[in-house]
């Protein structure tokens, strides 16, 4: 999972991408500009207890990447400014941060504070740039189609037409109701409205107090069918730094139950659609993402491709289960362990043993 992180200037983007990635990071460029990567280890307290179980070798958690590129400037459109958003079309979602907090000795790219029209601003920029691209696009089919060459994707030309009704309407390329194949068609533009959008909204301390309903309360209401998580990009960042048993006494303090970290990615395995489950063992324990509705050999072909295509059937157990059980055997004695076949359905929190012929 790749998540790429945009915002205005002196908007706590880069704070945020510290915290999400405590501090670990490495830069690159894109059309000579920075932008900064980093990869961190997926919380999940069902994979640490299985870990705990089998003591294994090795120990694997899923990987969340996250990108941050440079601010989005008002009037960078003029100047060129957005080339590198470039560096984010390979993302699977994206993190849009606003500011909330107010701070007189940090200017504001647009004079005041106000989350809303921000988020409409972001959402407006990156809707145009895919505007732009499927214009393009569309005119060179239409040259060519004017000197007698059809189109050599019917599929795509169609789907362009639809992306382009959207975008003209300000709604996103996957609001058009193109189908499979037309999505299929089209997906190597890397369109960013094809993508999911979650806001960020950074507060400080004594917004966060407040609850989160009332900041992200006048952009849901705007954008309804978006996803908003509200945090303190500042407080996060500090937490991250700090070892386990502080950060939890700092949490207790400020009224935090969950950290910023663990949040973002719930929310952006929502808006993906994305799914955990489970391989175990003395050689190693490791976490697997899949899409919601994978089949079973879809999920064997996520650990190797040999096993998708070798697939006979899995042995499943639901980590509840086995966590009741406490060993695999007891769990087989209790009839807890169960076989599936081709058509199953892989649930979050599935432990599976792939059997396989190739």
């Amino acid at each position: 999972m790749k998540i790429g992180i945009l915002g205005l200037p002196q908007a706590g983007k880069t704070m945020l991408f510290q915290a999400l990635t405590r501090g670990q990071a490495q830069a690159t460029s894109s059309r000579g500009e920075k932008v900064h990567l980093g990869s961190v280890s997926v919380p999940d307290r069902r994979l640490d207890h299985l870990g705990a179980m089998y003591k294994p070798k090795k120990f694997t958690p899923a990987k969340v990447d996250y990108v941050d590129a440079p601010a989005l400037e008002t009037g960078g459109r003029e100047r060129g400014a957005l080339a590198a958003l470039t560096a984010l079309r390979d993302v699977d979602a994206y993190a849009l941060v606003v500011r909330a907090f107010a701070d007189p000795s940090v200017a504001h790219a647009m004079e005041t504070v106000d989350p809303a029209r921000d988020a409409g601003w972001l959402l407006g920029e990156l809707l145009l740039e895919d505007l732009a691209l499927v214009e393009r696009r569309l005119e060179r089919i239409d040259k060519a189609i004017k000197v007698g060459k059809k189109p050599e994707d019917a599929n795509e030309h169609e789907a362009l037409k639809l992306a382009r009704l959207a975008l003209e309407a300000e709604r996103p390329v996957r609001t058009a109701g193109l189908s499979a194949a037309q999505e299929r068609s089209i997906r190597g533009f890397q369109l960013f409205s094809m993508r999911p959008w979650i806001f960020v909204v950074n507060a400080d301390d004594e917004q966060m107090k407040t609850g989160e309903a009332s900041l992200v309360g006048p952009l849901a209401q705007r954008f309804p069918a978006l996803r908003a998580i509200a945090l303190s990009a500042k407080t996060e960042a500090e937490l991250a730094l700090l070892p386990e048993d502080e950060a939890r006494e700092f949490m207790g303090v400020l009224g935090i139950e969950e950290p910023g970290l663990t949040r973002m990615i719930h929310i952006c395995f929502d808006a993906l659609g994305l799914l955990s489950f489970f391989t175990v063992g003395p050689d190693e324990v490791r976490a697997w993402t899949i899409r919601k509705g994978s089949t079973a050999p879809q999920a064997a072909g996520e650990i190797h491709s040999d096993l998708e295509r070798g697939f006979i059937r899995a042995e499943v157990i639901g980590y509840d289960d086995l966590a009741k059980s406490q060993t695999m055997a007891k769990a087989r004695e209790q009839g807890l362990l169960r076989t599936e076949g081709r058509d199953y359905k892989v649930l979050d929190g599935d432990i599976l043993n792939i059997r396989f012929s190739v």
